[in-house]
């Protein structure tokens, strides 16, 4: 009984629904020593208040970085299709091997339009 109680409460925190999906993106912001990047993640996970990744950088919880979300094929040349760009707030991170950290994020400036079947 205790781990449903613990699920719940999770759910609870949460404002919008998960989606496991990767995404391509781009990830802009200063690691902990204030260099400046520009690397490529995947997400595993999104919702339309924020996201996780895995990256190489170690960031700082509270942190902002950018995120640029390319746009699906569409048929449309790619230099025609628009991007998903916002800031987002470093919420989570943990390290899960040497040199790579787990990261969520909460989005800060726009928010990303997420899908959900009915049937979920």
């Amino acid at each position: 009984m205790p781990p449903r109680k613990k699920v719940a409460a999770a759910q609870k925190e949460r404002l919008s629904h998960r989606i496991a999906v990767s995404l391509p993106m781009l990830v802009r912001g200063r690691d902990i020593h204030g260099g400046a990047f520009e690397d490529t993640a995947h997400s595993f996970d999104v919702s339309r208040e924020g996201a996780s990744f895995v990256t190489r950088r170690e960031l700082r919880v509270g942190q902002h970085v950018e995120l640029v979300f390319p746009q699906r094929p569409s048929g449309r040349p790619a230099s025609q299709r628009p991007e998903f760009e916002t800031t987002a707030e470093v919420r989570h991170l943990r390290s899960t091997a040497p040199g790579e950290w787990e990261v969520g994020v909460y989005f800060v400036g726009p928010r990303l339009r997420t899908y959900i079947p009915e049937s979920a």
